[in-house]
């Protein structure tokens, strides 16, 4: 036989919340909160409370009213290490708003942000890239800060027939001499960002891609 709990209520008082039993059913108080026992932070449309929870899984999520709703924000340092596609979040850092698929880039614009390090002058492909299958052309900012404290910044615009890339600088600046130049190819089903440093040496070298396709 199986075991059996009656309960017809379980009085509340003053900073604990109440459940009901009653009949075949289960009831709560309508001020009952979420991780809370402070009555006035009832989970209901009314509540203009703070409710701190741990993780919520559902399968949808309706917003309504003419407030806001508040994401995640942090810096570039903070962003989780193990994201998963779908992640969104507000970066601190860049002062956008970033989602991750297979990276993290800039919701909205197609940007991202990648870096990587150059040590020789010999012409190298860098991390910045995008699909020719997907996108035609990207206007790139372009920093260089190397060991010394040299820098370097520059805009570009990148463009591709499927065969060949073609880099054209906009405007490029240095705090002293200039540290590198740029240059396109196709690798794979890529189009590629190169650079060749004028003298080598530990460099680090970022780049903001905004991307455009054909129908865009």
């Amino acid at each position: 036989m199986a075991a059996e709990i009656r309960v017809d209520t379980i009085k509340s008082r003053a900073g604990i919340n109440t459940i009901f039993f009653g009949g075949d059913s289960i009831s709560f108080n309508q001020n009952v909160g979420i991780g809370t026992t402070i009555v006035g932070n009832a989970a209901s449309p009314g509540n203009t409370s703070a409710i701190v929870a741990g993780i919520v899984t559902c399968n949808e999520v309706v917003v309504g009213g003419t407030s806001r709703i508040k994401v995640p924000s942090g810096t570039t340092a903070q962003r989780p290490g193990t994201a998963v596609a779908g992640d969104f979040r507000y970066n601190s850092t860049t002062s956008e708003f970033e989602g991750y698929t297979d990276e993290w880039g800039s919701i909205g614009g197609g940007t991202k942000q990648v870096s990587g390090i150059v040590s020789t002058t010999s012409t190298v492909g860098f991390a910045a890239s995008f699909a020719i299958a997907d996108y035609r052309s990207a206007s790139v900012n372009f920093l260089i800060n190397d060991a010394t404290g040299a820098s370097q910044a520059g805009k570009y615009i990148m463009i591709h027939d499927g065969t060949t890339v073609t880099v054209v600088e906009q405007v490029a600046v240095a705090t002293g001499s200039m540290l590198g130049t740029l240059s396109g190819a196709i690798v794979g089903s890529n189009a590629e960002l190169q650079v060749t440093m004028v003298s080598s040496g530990v460099a680090t070298c970022s780049a903001k891609l905004n991307t455009m396709s054909d129908s865009a």
